[in-house]
């Protein structure tokens, strides 16, 4: 028998990774992420009936991770601030994240309000 507790935490946790792993990407990469799944909900809204029970709650699912993503966005005080955050980084691609670092804060700059604390 499955334990629907064990399974709301298991969905809890799994959307909450999906969460963490949207908002630390590339501000472009997490942009590019948020335009394809809002296009996904605009079809499953202008298609319901067509869509079978699987699809329309898929897209609630990404209507919520939307939801959850642009709210911690709004909290960021600077695009592409959560870059790579909860990231452990493999050292030996160190100069490559380096150089996409440098890349992001070329595309992405810090207001200089902002860059004494994230020096």
């Amino acid at each position: 028998m499955i334990d629907t507790n064990d399974l709301e935490v298991k969905f809890k946790l799994c959307t909450s990774f999906i969460v963490k792993e949207v908002i630390a990407l590339d501000p472009l990469a997490r942009r590019q992420w948020l335009f394809t799944y809002k296009g996904i909900i605009q079809y499953a809204d202008s298609h319901g009936s067509e869509l079978t029970k699987e699809q329309i709650v898929g897209a609630n699912i990404y209507r919520d991770l939307i939801k959850q993503v642009e709210e911690l966005i709004k909290e960021e005080d600077f695009e592409g601030q959560n870059y790579n955050a909860y990231k452990s980084r493999d050292p030996d691609y160190e100069t490559i994240y380096k150089k996409r670092l440098k890349q992001i804060r070329e595309d992405f700059p810090i207001p200089d309000q902002f860059k004494e604390r994230t020096s």
